[in-house]
């Protein structure tokens, strides 16, 4: 019996090619987890995915912080920590971010504030633990869209390695 074959590590340029030249192959396992995390984030966002955008952003200030990678899942989901720790972001920033005219991102953060999500210290935007917990739906979609990504782009290195793309 033969061992299984270990894929190639290709490099980030070779994987992006190997996408690319395969996209009509793989375009349906790829779209269809990112239509489902944009389903959920604007069901979650009451219907307005410009609101899921500026939690994106704040998000991603709030992953940068040290200190957000040594909290566990349970301690981010009880509360624990009403306001994440964040490198943090103000509403300038977010409108540059996602492209949107600065009066609109200044309204709806206002929302967001208003509903709990966001939380302001002193102009800066921070992400709280009741975001983290009413945004569950679009986490577990997004750690579905990463997962089928994975899946997806291992089996064109396979089928690389193999010679049969």
């Amino acid at each position: 019996m033969r061992p299984p074959s270990r894929a190639p590590d290709l490099d980030r340029q070779a994987l992006l090619d190997l996408v690319g030249e395969n996209y009509p192959l793989v375009a349906r396992n790829l779209l269809k987890p990112l239509l489902e995390l944009f389903s959920v984030s604007r069901e979650a966002c009451g219907g307005d995915i410009d609101k899921f955008l500026i939690m994106l952003v704040v998000a991603i200030r709030t992953t940068e912080h040290p200190l957000f990678s040594t909290y566990s899942q349970a301690q981010l989901l009880s509360g624990e920590i009403p306001v994440f720790p964040s490198l943090g972001t103000n509403v300038r920033s977010v409108a540059d971010s996602v492209g949107a005219p600065r009066e609109t991102i200044r309204r709806k953060v206002g929302e967001l504030v208003e509903a709990g999500w966001i939380a302001r210290d002193n102009g800066e935007l921070r992400f709280t633990a009741l975001a983290y917990q009413q945004l569950a739906g679009a986490r577990l979609a997004i750690e579905h869209l990463a997962v089928r990504n994975f899946e997806v782009v291992r089996s064109l290195v396979r089928r690389h390695a193999a010679g049969s793309v």
